[in-house]
């Protein structure tokens, strides 16, 4: 009896040193696998056995393996890796707009900056044809920069939409394999609770966490071992071993973009937005093109809506070098005030032709046109600026055309009835039976210019230049110069262009209010410092969610993962076990040799 027992006593502590030596080397196996939990070998004395003197030991049974798993510690992992994925998809995307605005060979600010120094250069000697090729070369030199801008940004665009549309599948594979391992799990598990598949397990979660590199999703375990895991709103994504897969959709309001959507029970689907997503490379990319991308495309074609506006509006009120009216320099592309961003890619220069350029006025106070009561006053070859102002809300800063339809003067005719203050009734103009006044402009001699009846007066910008002083009684007629009249080294009207360079015109707003205008460059200077503010913010929030992650994985690492240096101790510790229950073994066998041969 006593040689049976520590025979019996010698092989399980045999067997349990034995498998314990097999689960370290589970763990040294597997020390470099990602989602691998350490594992564990439990043991327990078995029930001792009673005998005269007392209970007799009979041994140590295995009571199982498990893993080292602390769910709140992965919880954490998931949610710091998913606000990680969320910034670090939305940052390489930002970094390719910033530097593609800041590229000088692309950017807008030097294709601005030369194309009103050939102005500049055409106003010195406004009948030169090759000053005024240069000006069209300049101007189809900033289009192409404007067309080259906003083909990058298309193509981002449909990049961020072959990413969602690519991260979608990503996420129906993932949620089809946690299905599929909740199948295993399941059978596996099937009528012995107490004893899981560890390796089946660890698999799981390790989709898990890929998925929630995707989307923020959430695992809520049921009692047969299995998963459900459910994403936004509380969509369930994965119900044991079924699944329900995300898709993706054109959106109706932009049909180059697609939604992300989630069949309902009915057959029909919901569109699932970012912010149901909460994280996730599937949110960020969405919201990386739905928000920084989108604004800049917008405000890039607002840019163009307003420069091309203002520019053809100013060569309309002008005379080319035939005398005749100044056409579109470029494509009119105020029809698309409400969708800026579809702007850009309809941009062209019409101007092909650099006699046609309307640098001169087509204004002109006509000689004989002033009959004073007393000393008569003799004009000639007088003219005057009509820059495109008349008739705006505002008129130190024309707003954009979104707001407020061009307008123009035509057949004016203005009444002078007073020395210092003079009414002018303007006739034949878009706001026909206005009243303004006539004021000395102190900055020219002999200068004056009109000005509403507001307080204080605006300056409606209509300036003209007398050979003497105005008298009581004067009528002073302000008439188109008749087409076909030839105006060579008038640069009126190129001046007025000139001008545009820093008069506050972009209108981002679009409400009517004018506030918050800014000169064509000003306005381009501000989009990259917003996309430069935009990438600079999702850096530090990146940087952050990588701080965090590193920190969750770390102190899940330490409770779950496998220490090389722990495992060679245990190593050895379970190798002299396997040794000691061996000798055990080993006396017992001398010692039913001995009782055989007492027998014998």
């Amino acid at each position: 009896m006593m040689g049976s027992n520590i025979f019996s006593i010698g092989v399980s502590g045999l067997n349990a040193a034995q498998t314990a030596l097999s689960v370290v080397g589970q763990n040294i196996a597997n020390g470099n696998t990602p989602g691998y939990n350490r594992q564990v070998m439990s043991q327990a004395a078995r029930m001792p056995q009673q005998e005269g003197f007392g209970y007799l030991g009979q041994g140590v049974d295995i009571t199982g393996v498990s893993r080292i798993y602390d769910r709140y510690l992965d919880s954490q992992v998931l949610a710091a890796q998913s606000g990680s994925n969320y910034y670090s998809s939305q940052l390489s995307q930002l970094n390719q707009i910033n530097n593609l605005l800041s590229d000088p060979t692309v950017g807008l600010s030097n294709s601005f900056q030369s194309f009103y120094s050939s102005l500049q250069t055409l106003s010195q000697d406004p009948s030169s044809i090759p000053s005024r090729q240069t000006v069209v070369n300049m101007s189809q030199a900033l289009v192409s920069n404007f067309t080259a801008i906003g083909n990058n940004l298309s193509q981002m665009q449909a990049g961020a939409n072959s990413q969602i549309t690519s991260t979608v599948n990503s996420i129906n594979a993932l949620a089809q394999n946690i299905a599929d391992l909740n199948n295993q799990i399941a059978a596996a598990a099937a009528g012995n609770t107490q004893q899981q598949p560890n390796d089946l397990m660890d698999q799981r979660d390790q989709a898990m966490e890929q998925l929630n590199k995707l989307v923020t999703a959430k695992a809520v375990p049921q009692s047969d071992g299995t998963y459900s895991v459910f994403i936004g709103n509380g969509q369930a994504l994965v119900m044991g071993s079924v699944l329900t897969k995300l898709g993706t959709q054109k959106d109706p309001a932009n049909p180059l973009n697609v939604q992300v959507t989630y069949p309902n029970p009915n057959g029909t689907t919901t569109v699932v937005p970012s912010t149901a997503l909460a994280g996730g490379q599937l949110a960020g990319y969405l919201d990386y093109r739905d928000g920084p991308l989108l604004t800049t495309q917008q405000k890039l074609g607002t840019l163009a809506i307003d420069f091309t506006t203002a520019m053809n509006y100013q060569n309309q009120l002008g005379r080319d070098l035939s005398g005749n009216q100044g056409g579109l320099i470029f494509t009119d592309m105020s029809s698309y005030a409400s969708h800026p961003q579809d702007a850009v890619a309809n941009m062209q220069l019409l101007l092909a032709d650099p006699s046609k350029l309307a640098a001169s006025s087509a204004l002109q106070l006509g000689s004989g046109g002033i009959t004073p009561s007393g000393t008569g006053v003799t004009l000639s070859g007088v003219w005057a600026s009509m820059p495109g102002t008349y008739g705006w809300a505002s008129t130190s800063s024309p707003p954009s055309v979104s707001t407020h339809p061009a307008t123009g003067l035509t057949g004016m005719t203005i009444n002078a009835t007073t020395a210092t203050s003079i009414t002018a009734t303007l006739t034949g103009g878009p706001d026909n039976g206005q009243t303004f006044n006539v004021v000395p402009d102190p900055t020219v001699s002999n200068g004056y210019k009109l000005v509403d009846n507001a307080s204080p007066a605006n300056d409606l910008g209509i300036k003209f230049q007398l050979s003497g002083q105005m008298k009581a009684g004067m009528t002073i007629n302000v008439s188109p110069v008749p087409t076909g009249t030839a105006v060579i080294g008038n640069g009126n009207n190129l001046g007025e262009m000139m001008s545009l360079q820093t008069r506050k015109i972009v209108d981002e707003t679009k409400d009517g209010t004018n506030t918050g205008l800014q000169s064509f460059q000003t306005f381009y200077s501000t989009t990259v410092s917003y996309v430069g503010n935009a990438t600079n913010t999702v850096k530090l929030a990146s940087a952050s969610q990588t701080t965090l992650l590193q920190q969750a994985t770390t102190s899940r690492s330490n409770v779950s993962g496998v220490n090389m240096d722990q495992e060679a101790a245990d190593l050895i510790k379970y190798q002299q076990a396997y040794q000691a229950s061996g000798k055990v073994l080993q006396i017992a066998q001398t010692l039913f040799q001995q009782i055989l041969q007492m027998g014998g």
